[in-house]
């Protein structure tokens, strides 16, 4: 029927789309790929779901009651699309709505999320290889076509061969799904550093980041402020450190809970250096010369604001952003600069990278 016809297209088109721009996001160097040519990769994935969505709840009805009508096949089809079509939503709107959702609820929004989409995928090609290549799977015929269901079938009592394909090919599409999840790294480290999996999601704006031989690495802290000062790697540790126990929060859902952290309090910092700021903003730079955010002199120097250089123990990690990060334990990841490098103090406020790039809140509080 032409009408099936159209809805099954504008749904496989859709469904591309999002599935394509979900795993681009899930891959940190496409992500980061995509950060660097400036395409709002996070507004399109979202866009084409709410038409995703439009598209199925419209047609659901008419395409259910035509399917009533066909094989078991069909109808198995439909109601394994509409059950991870209601994990896809509810968890993305779970994502979507995060901080009005607590951080257990939408932390396991993210793992519905993510698990749904590549226990999908098996099951994804192997319906589009065996349309597109006419390829028949060895069903039973009850199964395939309009014949008369077999007695066992209608008394839902399955012979030794049925029970058999049934768990062989579920426990294939488990395995092969799982597999896909596990081999797209949730945390990419370089060279020999090892792989922690299902901890922070590396959210890059480059593809590569900076390195600092020897710990040539200094923050060089000025603007409108009474003096220039320049702050080496080992300067660090001479001054009071402070370890904190707190959930890091990213504005996309993910949360780690419980990380401890060690680091300075600005405030003590400027106090050590007998710093002074002559300005209501401070603009905080990355060393990877493109990152950036910006805040309120308040914000840094008058809440609990800090220059992270250990988490759990150890060092951060290049890819964390070592040696040192900016953390604000009541705002969002993307306001914790990595490889923090500058803090320039500015007559005005600059709007940061995701401000500039996404429409991400300035504040970025919780």
């Amino acid at each position: 029927m032409k009408w099936l016809r159209t809805i099954h297209l504008i749904h496989g088109i859709l469904f591309t789309l999002m599935l394509l721009s979900g795993l681009f996001l899930y891959g940190t160097t496409t992500r980061t790929w995509f950060n660097q040519i400036g395409f709002p990769m996070v507004q399109f994935h979202i866009a084409i779901a709410f038409l995703y969505c439009g598209v199925i709840l419209l047609s659901m009805y008419r395409v259910g009651r035509y399917l009533l009508k066909k094989p078991p096949i069909k109808k198995f089809n439909f109601i394994w699309m509409i059950v991870f079509f209601f994990l896809w939503t509810v968890s993305g709107l779970l994502m979507y709505f995060q901080a009005a959702v607590p951080t257990g609820i939408r932390n396991g929004a993210v793992v519905v999320h993510d698990w749904s989409t590549f226990l999908f995928i098996p099951w994804l090609l192997t319906h589009t290889i065996c349309h597109l290549f006419k390829i028949s799977l060895p069903w039973p015929n009850w199964w395939n076509s309009q014949a008369v269901l077999p007695s066992r079938i209608k008394e839902n009592i399955l012979d030794r061969r049925d029970f058999l394909k049934l768990l062989s090919f579920s426990f294939l599409f488990l395995v092969i799904g799982g597999w896909l999840k596990w081999n797209l790294p949730i945390l990419t480290v370089a060279e020999n550093e090892v792989k922690r999996r299902g901890y922070f999601r590396i959210y890059n704006v480059t593809n590569d980041f900076p390195r600092y031989p020897n710990n040539e690495w200094k923050l060089t802290i000025g603007g409108l402020s009474n003096k220039k000062v320049e702050i080496g790697y080992f300067d660090l540790f001479r001054l009071p450190s402070t370890t904190i126990v707190d959930d890091f929060h990213c504005v996309t859902g993910w949360s780690v809970r419980n990380v401890e952290m060690k680091g300075i309090l600005l405030k003590d910092l400027f106090s050590a250096y007998g710093i002074e700021a002559n300005s209501e903003f401070v603009t905080a730079y990355s060393g990877d010369n493109v990152y950036f955010d910006s805040f309120l002199t308040r914000q840094l120097l008058d809440e609990p604001s800090y220059l992270i250089y250990e988490i759990d123990g150890e060092p951060l990690k290049a890819v964390q952003g070592y040696p040192c990060r900016l953390y604000h334990p009541d705002m969002y990841g993307y306001k914790s600069v990595k490889w923090v490098d500058r803090l320039e103090f500015t007559e005005s406020r600059k709007l940061g990278f995701w401000q500039q790039s996404g429409g991400y809140d300035l504040d970025g509080y919780l």
